[in-house]
């Protein structure tokens, strides 16, 4: 090759590794969307968030907390709307007594439950969704938006005529203050036990894409279903494993407990909104309402038209991957791919060592520079983050974590740091190991992951088993290339990683807030474990190899 050539493809790789990362993530973030909302003129059997506005102007008008005149207006509103659409709905009046946040709500509540007969009914299909609104706020997102999207699916399911199975529509009330509502439905109401599936609404913000975020046990019938009808499916296991591990709680929990199954879905961004004065109809990002619509819709008239006596079924992985497409299979199958990447890992490095270019001490060096960096990165982050904290009025601070195009720039910022000490690291470590022995290294600590997860958080399990598989496929490839001339492959086959990362660390930034800043960098840092070889310095020559370097 002439000189030329040679340069023409130091400066391709230089150039095309950053694309193809840069690609990866971009991919990732892009699955996090909403559909385009539909005006006053769409289709009158389809979903138009237009046509919800104009109802969510008058249900999100001012706050209407429980027991107070304006909660009462709301109440009488959606009876009379429910009413013009030709049914026939009811009030559900329990007496509650309940301690929340120190004060002591006692009284009456009012739910508003209706049902839709279907045409062969084997168990109903519940639509949920609390009309209640804190006192600090009119709750246009919190929960008007799925509110207003009950009325415009109800509307539309009558242009398109009768389903299969019942339709309950529930509008929980007191939901602020501890789920009260949901809680005296089980309890109390004689429908209960003709729910064969619900379908839960909430919000904790006032934009962004809709997902869903919780199911039920043995949940994979329902997810299979779910992927077959939604038309925009966005939904992470991993999300579902690390939420059941969270003190948070909806009205599905209260359903779940009762021993109805379920899916639970919300849009998240825009923090700044929830349950303040500003969660405004005029604040609500329409594409928000669009999603959850257009779920609400779907899923109705897909699961209304199906036999729900038996929906149990073994839980199920699920993860976008690019767009609304999702990939999905049996949690048991999870146990299968990590004893590949187990086998995978092991052939890998047999592979490396005959090839002379992996040692067993190169390996183990590897890993604990891997977890060096790693420390080093949680440890700087968390000294910065708590420099900002501790040097900004609270007001300020709680400013730049629930502002989301302020915290976006920290992100960003944090990101561009988390980069740059992750390369001087490599770049400086990397002279005293193999590069090879670093990758291994490092893709030892994934093994080691994703053997955990798929223990004790199997949902997760895809974040780590499916990158780790692809960087060691890269890895045996680099094998049967010259030494010095496979560092690409590292990128090419770490954008699994980069993919599936990416929309992860987006959605806990918006969900959990840059509160979480150091284990958000050290779950950054560790995606770029994945592309070590491209911060290392020059292979070392076999001849410094064989003098017993690492």
């Amino acid at each position: 090759m002439s000189k030329t050539m040679r340069h023409a493809t130091k400066w391709l790789k230089r150039i095309g590794i950053p694309l193809v990362l840069a690609g990866a993530v971009l991919t990732g973030l892009l699955q996090i969307k909403a559909p385009a909302p539909a005006d006053l003129n769409a289709s009158p059997d389809s979903f138009s968030a237009e046509r919800a506005m104009e109802k969510l102007q008058v249900i999100a008008k001012e706050p209407h907390p429980i027991q107070t005149p304006e909660h009462d207006k709301v109440r009488d509103y959606l009876l009379s709307e429910l009413k013009g659409l030709g049914l026939q709905p009811e009030i559900q009046k329990p007496f509650v007594s309940n301690v929340w946040n120190g004060e002591r709500i006692l009284g009456y509540i009012e739910n508003i439950v209706t049902r839709i007969p279907g045409t062969d009914n084997s168990k109903a299909v519940m639509i949920a969704a609390h009309y209640d609104s804190v006192a600090t706020g009119p709750g246009a997102a919190d929960d008007g938006a799925a509110i207003a999207a009950m009325l415009e699916t109800v509307r539309a399911l009558q242009v398109s005529g009768p389903l299969k199975n019942d339709l309950i529509v529930l509008m929980t009330d007191a939901e602020e203050p501890g789920m009260l509502g949901a809680e005296a439905f089980m309890n109390e109401h004689p429908w209960v036990n003709d729910v064969g599936l619900v379908f839960n609404f909430e919000a904790r913000g006032n934009k962004g894409a809709s997902f869903m975020f919780e199911t039920s046990g043995q949940n994979g019938w329902m997810v299979k279903e779910f992927l077959k009808s939604a038309p925009q499916p966005l939904a992470y296991s991993l999300l579902y494993d690390v939420y059941k591990h969270m003190p948070n709680d909806t009205d599905l929990t209260k359903f779940r407990e009762g021993g109805l199954a379920g899916l639970n879905f919300a849009f998240g961004s825009g923090l700044d909104t929830y349950h303040q004065p500003t969660d405004t109809p005029d604040n609500l990002d329409q594409a928000s309402l669009q999603h959850h619509g257009e779920y609400m819709l779907s899923l109705t008239r897909h699961f209304g038209n199906l036999d729900l006596t038996q929906v149990e079924q073994e839980d199920r992985v699920y993860f976008n991957v690019i767009g609304w497409n999702v990939v999905s299979y049996p949690e048991s199958w999870a146990t299968g791919f990590t004893l590949s990447a187990v086998l995978l890992f092991v052939i890998t490095l047999l592979h490396g060592m005959r090839r002379s270019r992996i040692r067993m001490t190169g390996t183990t060096g590897g890993f604990l520079i891997t977890l060096l960096c790693l420390g080093i990165t949680y440890g700087v982050i968390t000294l910065l983050w708590n420099v900002v904290k501790s040097n900004l009025p609270r007001d300020e601070y709680i400013s730049l974590l629930l502002d989301s195009q302020l915290s976006l720039t920290y992100l960003l910022g944090l990101l561009v740091l988390t980069l740059f000490i992750s390369f001087i690291l490599i770049r400086v470590l990397s002279r005293y190991i193999r590069t090879e022995n670093l990758w291994m290294g490092a893709l030892f600590l994934w093994l080691l992951l994703c053997i955990a997860s798929t223990v004790y958080l199997t949902g997760a399990s895809y974040i780590f088993t499916w990158p780790l598989i692809f960087s060691l496929t890269g890895m045996n490839l680099s094998f049967l290339s010259r030494e010095g001339e496979w560092t690409w492959l590292s990128a090419i086959f770490a954008s699994a990683g980069f993919l599936l990362l990416s929309p992860m660390i987006r959605l806990v930034n918006d969900m959990m807030t840059l509160d979480l800043a150091a284990l958000l960098m050290t779950a950054s840092a560790l995606g770029l474990t994945l592309i070590y070889p491209v911060f290392s310095r020059r292979v070392i020559s076999l001849k410094s190899f064989l003098n017993l370097e690492l």
